[in-house]
């Protein structure tokens, strides 16, 4: 009999990411967009893949008001959702020109239309701006907003205003948790580590790189980038099988005037750089933002011993990584399947740790570990487990033992109070009595034992 599986756990997962970020939002408006993920992480037109953004909001117009230069087109109101997909399947085209889709759900309609940060290429995008926590707490103030991002490998991600945050895997991998946005930049940081330059206009270059590479991890299937020192000579040939330019192309050149710069021409050099990188091999830049070359191949370390598992650009990335040129930088990887990462030559000198958090194998590094380790690790978890069960035991026997200990004390004291109480009322009654006490004999009495002391 065939066993169907469904994904409960993405479901009740998503189902609590808005019941915190947008708790107005009815079930069957969530259910709308869940029944949509896996067209929105699949979605191709005239055999171009399209990754969309979502901006999902209670008042669209304060995005608007807390982002520079932040436009939106409406082009759809509705009473209700009846034609949910078609309104967004009209506007997804509009995605491949870096516009987002928004769907805003008012008191009374339905507002559908595209929204964009009209910005430089060298300023940050509308999506970079809602990463910034103060501007996401001052539209939390009054609106709900779920970002719906679509990214490589079968991956949609949700964030909200109040900085929640889930991903969706439709791979059905085992890695728990993406960093795309940290990989970025650390790779940035690189690029850009020996440019001399004032603050601002390094900024400028900063934002450009990372936009491009914002836009590579959004459309391109897979790429491999590394960053050298900018005195690197390619003495022993290792990456002499590619182009190299005669004049590298310098960004920081393209801001030695940032008042007149044009606008064009800095998009023109994005798209080269794009374009490169989108090409097969490797794409060269160095740490004075300079690229280098593209289209370089290398061989994969024939060592069996550090033998790489995995695709020709995985493979590729750590041969680079384990070569011993200390002019090599760290190495930029993204493969079809969603996975990114930026590493350096030093990372692999680094002691890889592993743990187990909640049975699952949690490691400092991307790569998978053999089955037999795992099994290995839980076995030993396992171990662990059951000794820390005994020893709880014996912590709850001995309490159990302390806390009688404790009670039968507290009885002994409570009855020893109790006699001694007793023991006091006794003598307090004792001395009350009228035949005890002279003092308390009524005047009768006292005449009486006077006539009888006169007689005798």
């Amino acid at each position: 009999m065939e066993k169907k599986i469904f994904f409960d756990s993405a479901r009740s997962n998503v189902l609590d990411f808005f019941s915190i970020e947008f708790p107005a939002m009815k079930l069957e408006q969530v259910d709308a967009f869940m029944s949509m993920f896996y067209k929105l992480v699949n979605y191709e037109e005239e055999s171009h893949k399209i990754r969309p953004a979502i901006l999902i909001s209670s008042h669209i117009n304060s995005v608007v008001r807390n982002i520079p230069n932040c436009k939106k087109i409406i082009f759809y109101e509705d009473e209700d959702m009846s034609n949910f997909k078609a309104r967004i399947k009209s506007l997804m085209c509009f995605c491949s020109s870096d516009w987002y889709i928004y769907i805003n759900f008012g008191e009374e309609n339905i507002e559908y239309g595209i929204i964009k940060s009209l910005t430089s290429i060298k300023e940050k995008s509308l999506l970079q701006h809602l990463q910034n926590k103060s501007t996401l707490e001052a539209i939390a103030k009054r609106s709900h907003l779920v970002i719906l991002n679509v990214l490589g490998g079968g991956i949609c991600r949700l964030s909200g205003a109040r900085g929640n945050k889930c991903a969706v895997c439709f791979n059905l991998n085992s890695q728990s948790e993406y960093n795309w946005d940290t990989e970025i930049d650390e790779f940035v940081e690189a690029c850009v580590s020996k440019i001399k330059t004032t603050q601002k206009k390094l900024s400028d270059i900063k934002n450009l790189i990372t936009n491009i590479f914002h836009r590579v991890l959004r459309d391109l299937h897979g790429t491999i980038c590394i960053v050298i020192d900018k005195e690197y000579k390619d003495k022993n040939g290792f990456l002499s099988d590619g182009t190299w330019l005669k004049e590298p192309i310098e960004f920081g050149k393209l801001f030695l005037r940032s008042s007149k710069f044009d606008e064009s021409v800095l998009r023109s050099y994005a798209d080269v750089l794009t374009t490169m990188l989108d090409f097969d091999g490797i794409t060269v830049i160095d740490n004075a933002g300079r690229i280098r070359a593209y289209n370089v191949f290398i061989e994969s370390n024939p060592d069996k011993k550090k033998k790489i598992v995995g695709g020709a650009r995985r493979r590729a990335a750590y041969t680079i990584l384990q070569n011993k040129s200390k002019k090599i930088i760290g190495v930029y990887f993204q493969s079809q399947d969603g996975d990114n990462f930026y590493k350096e030559r030093s990372d692999l000198k680094k002691k890889k740790k592993v743990k187990i958090i909640n049975g699952e194998v949690i490691g400092e590094n991307s790569d998978m570990l053999p089955l037999e380790i795992i099994a290995k690790l839980q076995q030993q978890k396992k171990k662990e487990e059951e000794q820390g069960k005994v020893e709880k035991e014996k912590l709850e026997k001995a309490l159990e033992k302390e806390r009688t200990e404790k009670e039968k004390l507290a009885k002994e004291i409570a009855e020893k109070e109790r006699i001694e109480k007793e023991r006091i009322e006794k003598e307090k009654l004792e001395k009350e009595s009228p035949a005890s006490n002279p003092e308390e004999q009524t005047p009768d009495t006292q005449v009486e034992n006077t006539t009888n002391n006169s007689n005798e």
